[in-house]
C-alpha cells in the first residue's frame, strides 16, 4: 500500500515513522555496519561512496552514515528510491539532510560501471520476484566496484504472528500492519535468497541476522 501513488502523505509520513521505529530497534542494520567498515578497513580506502537502493526515507542510509563516520570512516552514502515522495517525507524527519537522495529506478541506477564502492539495501529484496532480484543485483553489481551487501527479512511465522497481533497497537498506521504481513509472507528464507543471489553474483554469501533477518554479501 506505501507505494501506491493515491496513499495521502500524511499516511505515508506515519507509515515511514513506523519503519524509522522498526529500524532502530528490529532492523538488524547492525549487521550491516560491521560488514560494511571491516570491508573498508581490509581495504584501505580513505573514503568511500555507498549507493543504498530502495532506500524508502534514507532513514537507514542516514544511521550508516553516522555510523560509518563516528567510526572514522569518510563514508558518503546517498540514498535513491523509485518513490520521491517517501524520500521527501523522510528529509522532513530529520532536522537537516543526512544524506544526498536521489528518486531513481533500481533497475536502470544512472551511475556508470563501478563508479561507487558499495552497493547496499535494507527491506528491499523481498519486494521482488527472483527473476527480478537477479536483474537487481546485476545492477548494484554493475555499479558497485567492491561488493554488494543485502539485509532482508526471513519468512517465518513468528514475526507474522507478531505483526498480526501486536501490530495494530504498535504501529501509528494500518498500513504498516497490511504492508508488515505482507513483507513477512513475501520474504525469502536464507537459501532461497542466496540461492537467487548466486545467479547474478557466483561468490554470494548469506547468514543469518537476529531477529530473522539475513544478510547476503558479495565481493568481486
Amino acid at each position: 500500500m506505501l507505494d501506491d501513488p493515491s496513499l495521502p502523505l500524511a499516511e505515508v509520513r506515519r507509515n515511514l515513522e513506523d519503519l524509522r521505529a522498526v529500524n532502530a530497534h528490529w532492523g538488524g542494520a547492525n549487521a550491516l555496519l560491521r560488514h560494511l567498515s571491516a570491508r573498508i578497513r581490509a581495504l584501505g580506502a580513505p573514503s568511500v561512496r555507498i549507493l543504498d537502493v530502495g532506500a524508502g526515507s534514507g532513514d537507514v542510509a542516514g544511521r550508516l552514515q553516522r555510523a560509518l563516520r563516528d567510526q572514522g570512516h569518510r563514508a558518503a552514502v546517498v540514498a535513491i528510491d523509485l518513490q520521491w515522495r517517501h524520500l521527501r517525507a523522510g528529509r522532513s524527519m530529520v532536522p537537516e539532510p543526512a544524506v544526498a537522495a536521489l528518486a531513481g529506478d533500481a533497475f536502470r541506477l544512472p551511475f556508470g560501471d563501478a563508479s561507487l564502492d558499495f552497493a547496499v539495501s535494507t527491506l528491499f529484496f523481498h519486494h521482488f520476484s527472483p527473476e527480478e532480484n537477479q536483474g537487481l543485483l546485476a545492477e548494484m553489481t554493475r555499479v558497485a566496484r567492491h561488493g554488494v551487501a543485502l539485509l532482508d527479512l526471513r519468512r517465518h511465522r513468528a514475526p507474522a504472528l507478531f505483526v498480526s497481533l501486536a501490530g495494530p497497537w504498535l504501529f501509528r498506521s494500518p498500513v504498516s500492519v497490511h504492508d508488515g504481513l505482507a513483507s513477512v509472507h513475501q520474504a525469502y528464507t536464507v537459501s532461497e535468497a542466496l540461492a537467487i543471489a548466486r545467479t547474478a553474483a557466483p561468490r554470494a554469501r548469506a547468514r543469518r541476522v537476529f531477529p530473522f533477518r539475513w544478510l547476503v554479501t558479495s565481493e568481486p
